[in-house]
């Protein structure tokens, strides 16, 4: 008596996608086993950088914020899926000038400093899929918010002659912003030797921007003789801007991950 076809056809398929299943999760096993060889373990602390350069001058860069100012990143593995992460910005920057020329009989001295801070937050988390032995696969979700600090501008001139020295005193003062921002990467690590991998990261997202507000602008004269003039500009420019954005080139990573346990 001949079998029908169509049954064993049917019986195949069930077998095939019963060996399928079985093959999967022995592979997904043996994976997740692999990953406790290189890959972090639960509580382990991990910093971040960015690599540029080729390969005979390759270097490590800080990662940047909206704003492109270099910031620390940290992570921190909850489990073998979900690492968190935090990034911040401090920055102080302080500019200086001082120079002395002459002009006809007169000494003139100029000296004129610009101040202005800045510091901004950056918590992310990151999904980690199932890879190999060596790679790992995620998807990252970053938060960002920052602020602006207001901007200081003086400077001083003093002009001397036979007569004596007047002065002329600039202050200039601005208000600083805010930015907040989100973001949403894919990425891959390669782990070199244990917990010491490079990596690769590439994302897309939203910023805005506003900086700027009230600004005061004072000149102060004081003559050689009489009495000082002053005169005082009072003005406003704020700005904001946002974009969504794509990053305009693959990140390359490089990072390590420490155990305190």
């Amino acid at each position: 008596m001949l079998s029908n076809p169509n049954r064993n056809m049917k019986k195949l398929s069930l077998l095939f996608i019963a060996s399928s299943i079985s093959l999967f999760s022995i592979a997904q096993t043996d994976l997740t086993a692999s990953n406790s060889e290189f890959f972090p373990k639960q509580g382990d602390f991990g910093i971040m950088g960015n690599v540029s350069g080729l390969i005979s001058t390759i270097q490590a860069s800080p990662r940047t914020d909206l704003r492109n100012e270099s910031a620390f990143t940290f992570r921190y593995v909850q489990n073998e899926k979900l690492v968190f992460r935090f990034g911040l910005a401090p920055n102080i920057a302080r500019y200086s000038a001082v120079s002395t020329d002459s002009i006809g009989k007169d000494l003139v001295n100029f000296d004129s400093t610009a101040s202005r801070s800045s510091i901004s937050f950056k918590p992310g988390i990151e999904y980690h899929f199932v890879g190999t032995k060596r790679l790992d696969p995620y998807m990252a979700f970053d938060l960002e918010f920052g602020l602006v600090g207001g901007l200081n501008i003086g400077s001083s001139t003093d002009i001397t002659d036979t007569t004596g020295t007047s002065i002329l005193t600039k202050t200039i003062t601005e208000d600083g912003g805010f930015g907040v921002g989100t973001k949403l990467s894919f990425g891959l690590n390669y782990f070199i030797t244990k917990k010491l991998f490079f990596g690769a990261e590439y994302g897309l997202g939203f910023r805005s921007i506003t900086s700027g507000g009230d600004r005061q602008e004072v000149e102060q004269f004081q003559p050689v003789s009489g009495s000082s003039q002053t005169t005082r500009i009072l003005s406003s420019n704020r700005v904001t801007t946002s974009d969504f954005f794509v990053d305009p080139r693959i990140q390359l990573t490089i990072g390590y991950f420490f155990s305190f346990k």
